[in-house]
C-alpha cells in the first residue's frame, strides 16, 4: 500500500468535489433540470464563482454570499459522505485500480442514497454509473470476473422485477420502484453473488428499523401505506456488506 499513496491522496481529495457534483445531480435531476448548466444560487439566481464552489468550506459558511439565503444542509452532508466513501475505498482496496473502482462505486451509492432519501428518485444517470463502476470493480478484484458480475447483476434484476410484479398483483400497487430494480444491476455487478444477499437483507432490516422508529415517534405505529426510500437502504446495506 506504500506505493499507492498518490492514488490514495487523489481519491481522498476528489471525494468532497465528487460529493459537490452529486449534490447537483440529486437536486437537478429531481427537478428535471439540466446537469450541465452553470451553478447558481437556488434563491437569487446569482452565478456561483470559484470560491463559492470550494467543497465543504463553501458549505460551512452556510449562506449565499449574494443574498444571504441559507445553503441546504444536505449539500454539506453529501460532500462529507463522499469523503467518507473515499476513506473506505482507501482502507479496503488491495491496489490502485481497485481503489479507484471501489471509490467510484461508493460515490454512486452516496448519490443514490441521498437522491432516494430526499426526492424518492433513483436517477438513471446514477444507476447506470453504479453498474459501470460495479463491472470495473469486478474486473480488477482478485477472484472475481466480469462474466460473474453480469450474471449476478442479471439475477438481482430478475428477482427484484419478479418481486415488483408479485407485489403489484397481490396488493394492487407498486411496492418496488423501477429505480430499485435498475439499482440491483449495479449492486449485483459490484458486490458479487456472496455479498449481494447480505446487502439486501441489511437493507430490509434498516428499512424496517427506520419505519418502526418513525412510527413510534409519530405515535401511530407502522403505516403500511407509507413510502419507503428502499434504494437509500440498499445503498446502506451495500456499504455494510463491503465492510463485513
Amino acid at each position: 500500500m506504500t506505493g499507492d499513496w498518490p492514488i490514495a491522496l487523489f481519491v481522498l481529495l476528489a471525494g468532497p468535489a465528487v460529493g459537490s457534483f452529486l449534490g447537483v445531480v440529486v437536486d437537478r435531476v429531481a427537478d428535471g433540470r439540466s446537469l450541465w448548466s452553470r451553478s447558481a444560487c437556488e434563491a437569487c439566481g446569482a452565478r456561483l464563482g470559484a470560491l463559492d464552489l470550494v467543497p465543504i468550506l463553501s458549505s460551512v459558511r452556510g449562506r449565499c454570499r449574494h443574498c444571504g439565503v441559507e445553503i441546504p444542509g444536505h449539500l454539506l452532508r453529501l460532500e462529507i459522505a463522499a469523503l467518507a466513501a473515499s476513506a473506505i475505498a482507501v482502507a479496503l482496496a488491495t491496489g490502485p485500480a481497485t481503489m479507484l473502482a471501489l471509490a467510484a462505486f461508493l460515490w454512486c451509492l452516496v448519490g443514490l442514497f441521498y437522491a432516494d432519501l430526499l426526492h424518492f428518485r433513483l436517477p438513471n444517470v446514477l444507476t447506470a454509473a453504479l453498474f459501470v463502476a460495479g463491472l470495473a470493480l469486478a474486473a480488477v478484484t482478485p477472484g472475481r470476473s466480469v462474466p460473474e458480475a453480469l450474471a449476478t447483476a442479471a439475477a438481482g434484476v430478475l428477482v427484484f422485477w419478479l418481486l415488483r410484479i408479485g407485489y403489484r398483483r397481490l396488493r394492487g400497487r407498486d411496492g418496488l420502484g423501477l429505480g430499485d430494480v435498475k439499482m440491483m444491476a449495479g449492486l449485483g455487478a459490484g458486490l458479487g453473488p456472496e455479498a449481494l444477499p447480505l446487502a439486501v437483507l441489511a437493507a430490509a432490516v434498516l428499512a424496517l428499523l427506520v419505519a418502526v422508529v418513525e412510527g413510534w415517534r409519530g405515535g401511530a405505529g407502522l403505516n403500511p401505506q407509507a413510502r419507503v426510500p428502499f434504494g437509500a437502504w440498499l445503498s446502506g446495506g451495500a456499504v455494510l456488506a463491503l465492510l463485513l
